[in-house]
């Protein structure tokens, strides 16, 4: 696993929601995160599903 304070918590799966928050589980270190405290990724894909 890696470090909580150094990992970039790419890799995240939803474990709880509610009507103000959603809180996500970092794959990689195992961090608890409100999904507001992530970075937003860089790059990549601007596209929503609406263009699938």
């Amino acid at each position: 696993m890696a470090d909580p304070a150094t990992c970039r918590h790419s890799r995240t799966q939803l474990i709880a929601k509610d009507s103000d928050a959603e809180y996500v589980e970092c794959l990689d270190c195992g961090a608890i995160l409100e999904s507001g405290e992530l970075p937003e990724p860089s790059g990549g894909f601007d596209e929503s599903l609406s263009d699938a």
